[in-house]
């Protein structure tokens, strides 16, 4: 993670010695929706009830449209195309629902006695395509995202029946080598959607945005549970919304 972190921080330092670029800091904060091993698949509630947040901060890197289309040496994705450096920090509470949660006590106890948390560090950079000419200085301005990031994993887990680490026998049979609780690191893919508003005042600076994003990741121990179920097919993944605050450096 360190030498990830070092590797954006001369990225940025590399960028801010070019005339021709510009330059955006800002922090976003919302709410997440993880979709993990928690709860019963194909189920609303297990789904996107498991709820948590996310803040971290942002800069951006594009071309100074000012600048280059003085200069008169424009290009389409010049245009349209901002690079986004971010490190954020997410946490979401997780709780089983559904199916295993109802019926028999001597077997639903255990799930409805289960939760955890799972603890996320973000860190890497994402393009954004912007619908309309950034030259246009629109007032809204629609864009969407790829990129990939890093991410620094530590996941918990925890049963009101007492101490699993004495006791394994109190999560359920499924989760038998099936809990992974160690810090991981892994990466995930964004795809995502959003809007930047600007003020009236053409020489206010600030910039709001909000945004949307699916998170894949490549790992299904993000939640610290891999469950030996037929079912189990897919990695962890989930879903992040923001508001944010954008501040121009140029």
């Amino acid at each position: 993670m360190k030498k990830a972190i070092l590797i954006l921080f001369l990225l940025m330092n590399f960028f801010v010695f070019s005339q021709d670029f510009r330059f955006d800091i800002g922090l976003i904060s919302g709410t997440t929706s993880m979709q993990t091993d928690y709860g019963e698949r194909s189920h609303f509630g297990s789904s996107y009830a498991n709820m948590g947040f996310g803040i971290g901060g942002v800069y951006y890197i594009s071309y100074d449209y000012l600048r280059v289309k003085w200069n008169d040496r424009t290009t389409y994705l010049k245009d349209h195309l901002r690079l986004r450096l971010e490190l954020s920090y997410m946490k979401t509470n997780l709780i089983h629902r559904g199916k295993y949660t109802q019926g028999n006590p001597a077997f639903t106890d255990f799930y409805n006695a289960m939760n955890g948390t799972s603890t996320i560090l973000n860190y890497g950079l994402q393009f954004e395509y912007t619908l309309f000419n950034m030259s246009s200085q629109k007032r809204f301005n629609p864009y969407v995202s790829v990129g990939f990031l890093g991410n620094s994993n530590s996941p918990k887990l925890e049963s009101t029946l007492g101490n699993i680490e004495t006791n394994p026998s109190l999560i359920p049979s499924v989760y038998n080598n099936g809990v992974f609780l160690d810090k991981n690191n892994s990466s995930s893919l964004i795809l995502g959607m959003g809007a930047r508003f600007l003020p009236k005042d053409y020489y206010n600076k600030s910039i709001y945005l909000i945004d949307f994003r699916w998170q894949r990741f490549n790992s299904d121990i993000i939640d610290g549970l891999k469950p030996t179920l037929n079912a189990n097919k897919f990695n962890d993944w989930l879903l992040f919304f923001s508001i944010g605050y954008i501040y121009n450096l140029n």
